[in-house]
């Protein structure tokens, strides 16, 4: 080796930087709880920052100063912003493992203890999410292609005129029924596929946006007397504006009466069995043929974790079918679930299962319990403390960690355009002038203020903070011009 290179994979300057990195990020985790939520930085101002770091070549203490500096702090209990949570500080420790020995779960000859990991996380999950006692998966990098991936079973299990995977779609007209308020990557994942613009129905949701169900046998009827196909509906657990489950049971028996799969986006809220207040919420998934749960938005682990749950097993076998001798075999007609590579869209992928493996192992599945029952608790008394402030309104009542709501002061007579636009310029303040991280969000036209808390660490007395912000800021945007709004 040459002299750069045996520096770069020197074990004595690995344990150095080491230790010095954990207890850097050991001192950040406890100055979190007085960290602002997203300390901005103008994106030259920040470009011109790390250039520099290239140009001098840095030392990696500068460099992690300054990733932590610049970061967005998860950590924080003023952050309540989009539907990322705070990682556990072990799973990070799993990540750093994994760093070094660089696991693949294409083949299990490369990534042995990944397979085997994932397997186990797959098997428990499914058990603890009530899921059917056949239930088989597997993981992979985020919900987006978590759906397609199980869109593209349900085309493989459902298409009447052959297999698409060699024949292509044709002049077959396939769609999918979703709730209007569904995440846009169904929508994205349709037309990936081909099936464009018609291939996705959006079902109309009601005042606290779950999907109608009754009206899907018409639905269903109206698209095919169309000459479009039916294969999936899909429900959503929770929708991504305002976290609302759809009636996944009547959904069941939609999909049952007329033979077409039934797919639950669980990104969000597909988690919620463990909590023991809101089960209720997800009666109905067991029977879905595929489901998908982040564990990065609701179980304390890194981006991206995603797993794929298939009713029958054998469904996550079905999907990819390319013969590669150099990798794999197709020609057996056994289920092999230790070459990760036979059944996801992924061929090297990240061993994403050792960051919840270490979770159930260390901990137990307890952990999850309580986190999901801490964060849903939180958002709970935010509405409360919401309804609490007669300029506040909500959207909708919660049902699980995430909470939309508004300034509109109804004595003032503004317009509704008046009140999106105060609420635009208050969650700019808000993230301009305190330490707090909300975002917005539109439904049917309004803008509303979005919380989504993730940081078990939040308390009540932080809700109540930001609370008063909004209320402050509003009435100051109000009486700026005499009562007249300047936004």
């Amino acid at each position: 080796m040459t002299p750069l290179l045996e520096q770069v994979y020197d074990p004595n300057d690995f344990r150095r930087q080491g230790h010095a990195l954990v207890d850097r990020l050991a001192n950040y985790l406890e100055a979190c709880p007085t960290l602002p939520a997203n300390p901005l930085v103008e994106p030259e101002d920040l470009l011109t920052t790390f250039r520099t770091l290239l140009a001098k070549k840095a030392k990696p203490e500068e460099l992690y100063e300054l990733m932590l500096r610049h970061s967005l702090h998860l950590h924080s209990p003023a952050y309540m912003g989009h539907q990322v949570n705070p990682p556990a500080p072990l799973t990070a420790l799993s990540d750093l493992l994994n760093g070094i020995i660089n696991g693949s779960t294409a083949i299990y000859e490369m990534g042995s203890t990944g397979a085997v990991m994932e397997r186990l996380v797959i098997e428990a999950f499914a058990k603890l999410l009530n899921l059917s006692p056949t239930t088989g998966g597997f993981m992979t990098n985020g919900g987006t292609l978590a759906n397609l991936t199980a869109l593209l079973a349900a085309r493989a299990a459902k298409w009447p005129e052959g297999d698409a995977w060699k024949g292509g779609n044709g002049h077959f007209r396939p769609c999918v029924l979703v709730n209007e308020q569904a995440h846009y990557c169904i929508d994205r994942a349709v037309r990936i596929m081909g099936w464009g613009e018609e291939g996705i129905i959006n079902v109309p949701s009601d005042e606290a946006y779950k999907m109608k169900t009754e009206q899907l046998d018409e639905i269903i009827s109206d698209a095919r007397n169309r000459g479009l196909t039916p294969l999936a509906i899909i429900g959503s657990a929770g929708t991504t504006s305002t976290g609302s489950f759809d009636d996944l049971v009547a959904i069941a028996d939609v999909a049952e009466r007329h033979g077409i799969w039934f797919h639950v986006d669980g990104a969000h809220g597909g988690a919620l069995h463990l909590d023991p207040d809101r089960q209720h919420l997800v009666l109905g998934m067991k029977r879905a043929d595929s489901v998908i749960v982040d564990f990065h938005k609701t179980m304390m682990t890194p981006g991206l974790t995603t797993g794929v749950f298939f009713k029958d097993g054998s469904d996550a076998y079905r999907t990819f079918h390319q013969k590669a001798d150099y990798l794999l075999s197709f020609d057996s007609g056994e289920e092999d679930w230790a070459n990760m590579g036979r059944r996801t869209f992924e061929c090297t992928k990240n061993m994403m299962s050792l960051r919840v493996f270490s979770l159930l192992s260390v901990y137990g599945p307890e952990v999850f319990r309580d986190y999901l029952s801490s964060v849903n608790n939180i958002a709970a008394r935010c509405a409360k403390a919401v309804r609490q402030f007669p300029e506040l309104e909500l959207a909708v009542l919660p049902e699980t960690n995430i909470v939309c709501f508004r300034y509109h002061p109804k004595t003032k007579g503004l317009s509704l355009e008046d009140v999106n636009g105060l609420n635009q310029m208050i969650r700019a303040q808000i993230i301009q002038e305190t330490d707090f991280y909300i975002v917005q969000t539109k439904l049917r036209g309004l803008v509303w203020l979005r919380c989504t808390f993730t940081n078990p660490m939040t308390s009540d007395e932080h809700v109540g903070k930001m609370l008063q912000e909004v209320k402050a800021r509003g009435e100051a945007l109000i009486d700026l011009r005499n009562g007249m709004p300047v936004f």
